[in-house]
């Protein structure tokens, strides 16, 4: 199914439940747009049933939101600690509870999340990257001792011409 269709039906049904002062669903923004966009938001949601990462909720947090994200999405071990939500994004029921207890939350306690979703993304520069990067070449680089599974590995693939 086309975007703009999904787009159109979804609207659709926002207007049906009455939700559509509540709901924006603004399709694809440049992303010298999207300040605009997260400025706006009392909150994001990423609803993704496969995500290796997301990089829209680093983006979502950097702007200080509190988040509702896919237990699916990769990022969630460190994106979203104290600043949001996580469910199941095969159980609509689970979402609709965590779209509740958020839509529900008082202003201080959004707040407060955002706040958190603020220091979580300060702790992610390119400082931080470089670091990150400077482990991962001088585990790459290390000298690596082969233990018995791997020795036995390398046996049958010697042995059978592999």
């Amino acid at each position: 199914m086309d975007l703009s269709v999904k787009l159109s039906t979804l609207n659709s049904q926002l207007s049906a439940l009455n939700l559509s002062e509540h709901v924006q669903l603004p399709g694809f923004k440049p992303y010298d747009e999207l300040p605009v966009y997260y400025a706006l938001a009392n909150a994001f949601v990423h609803a993704s049933t496969t995500e290796q990462w997301g990089l829209v909720v680093n983006e979502a947090i950097a702007s200080g939101l509190p988040v509702i994200v896919s237990e699916r999405c990769g990022c969630v071990p460190e994106l979203v600690q104290g600043n949001g939500f996580t469910f199941d994004p095969t159980n609509e029921h689970e979402l609709t509870a965590r779209l509740l207890e958020m839509a529900s939350l008082s202003d201080e306690k959004r707040k407060h999340l955002g706040d958190n979703s603020h220091r979580i993304a300060a702790n992610l520069g390119s400082e931080r990257f470089g670091e990150g990067l400077e482990g991962a070449v001088n585990m790459a680089l290390a000298p690596r001792r082969f233990g018995l599974m791997d020795r036995a590995l390398l046996l049958a693939a010697t042995m059978y011409g592999r």
